[in-house]
């Protein structure tokens, strides 16, 4: 997945059924009377929606429905595969609509940042973005924490769904992980690469791909020079690695650049999502990915509710994301978007399992390499510029 990337503008809305059916809507006040408020619900409708205030009940708990909730989303396939595995079925369950907004994570940020400095409601109800810029929010207090009474599904996740964020048990959720990996062309590379080393040999002049501002890479560097993560300053190893790779970085682009020039052999490696790979060689492309013996750049998505919302909208959308981690979802959803769900109950398709590429389990985490989030949240932006002086772009 692109980090940080605005991959198209402006508010989406898809128009959802708005009628459930009697079953329907009998199995969802029996699930709220199970997990949703906290029991105060009474025949006249004054339930506790969310723990956090009164709202208008529906007589088992339950505030009511809102008719739309909107989810900060990346655009294109990563919103239309959301759209058909998370909003549709809450949209059934529920009959409430969802929006979207495809402002930039960090846009958004900045919104909900504003909009609770002016003591408005959030332009958004849920917010799916990067681990870490999530965590950025977690600090600057912009978050609603997750109630497991209204989101029950979140505490069958695998360990590395729970962030560690001290007091609070779940400020948001990690959904799903994914991993920076070595890619290449196999017309090109005679065999399988073991290190991110042989990017360094005088033979692949103009033949590397890179994300922008070393997204993927830069912790790859630090781990092969032995340079611990931290100030710009006390990096200099890491930016003479970038110095001496720049004379092989033949282009610098995104998911859908790298993967086309890797796939015409006009790179012949880059650091790439795997998911793109895998799309490629069904389209029987000269493809293949690798972790190398050090390790690859791991990440993870997550999904939270800003605070500053009225009981109703932040009910319902702490019910989105409950919809989004369980066990029927989070697989297929998963799997179409080319990560590993971390749902120990999901199904991952064959050419995910055993694969250290799509980690689940904590030895694969183990394998990878995960950058504390306070070091990355104080610190990456600093890294990113640095890199793009390196690279003149």
């Amino acid at each position: 997945m692109e980090e940080n990337t605005q991959k198209s503008d402006g508010v989406k809305r898809l128009s959802r059924r708005k009628v459930i059916a009697a079953t329907g809507a009998a199995s969802v006040t029996g699930l709220a009377g199970c997990s949703g408020g906290n029991g105060n619900g009474n025949g006249n409708g004054n339930g506790n929606g969310n723990g956090n205030g009164n709202g208008n009940g529906n007589g088992g708990g339950e505030p009511e429905k809102p008719d739309s909730i909107t989810v900060r989303a990346w655009g294109g396939a990563w919103q239309d595969n959301l759209d058909e595995y998370v909003s549709t079925p809450f949209t059934e369950e529920t009959g409430i609509d969802v929006e979207y907004d495809n402002s930039s994570e960090d846009q958004m940020q900045a919104k909900i940042r504003t909009a609770l400095q002016q003591d408005r409601e959030p332009p958004v109800n849920v917010q799916w973005s990067l681990t870490k810029t999530s965590f950025q929010s977690f600090e600057l207090e912009l978050m609603e924490p997750l109630d497991t009474e209204v989101v029950p599904n979140i505490t069958d996740l695998l360990g590395a769904a729970q962030p560690d964020a001290g007091d609070i048990a779940w400020p948001f959720v990690n959904l799903y992980s994914y991993t920076y990996a070595l890619t290449y062309n196999t017309d090109e590379v005679d065999s399988e690469p073991t290190s991110w080393s042989m990017w360094w040999d005088d033979e692949w002049e103009n033949q590397i791909g890179l994300y922008p501002s070393g997204h993927g890479i830069t912790p790859v560097l630090a781990e092969m020079t032995d340079t611990e993560l931290g100030p710009v300053e006390e990096m200099g190893p890491v930016w003479d690695e970038y110095e001496s790779l720049r004379p092989n970085v033949g282009t610098i682009g995104e998911d859908s650049e790298l993967t086309q020039s890797l796939r015409q052999g006009e790179v012949s490696m880059a650091v790439l999502l795997p998911a793109n790979i895998v799309n490629a060689q069904d389209d029987g492309a000269p493809v293949d990915y690798t972790i190398p013996e050090e390790g690859a750049r791991a990440g993870r998505d997550t999904m939270w509710v800003p605070r500053g919302q009225s009981d109703s909208l932040t009910y319902w959308s702490q019910k989105y994301i409950n919809t989004a981690a369980s066990t029927e979802n989070i697989g297929p959803w998963c799997e179409n978007l080319g990560v590993a769900p971390l749902h120990a109950d999901a199904e991952i398709p064959s050419w995910m399992e055993e694969d250290v590429a799509f980690p689940t389990d904590q030895e694969q985490f183990d394998q990878m390499i995960t950058p504390s989030l306070d070091v990355l949240t104080e610190y990456e932006p600093k890294w990113e510029s640095r890199v793009n002086e390196i690279m003149g772009s």
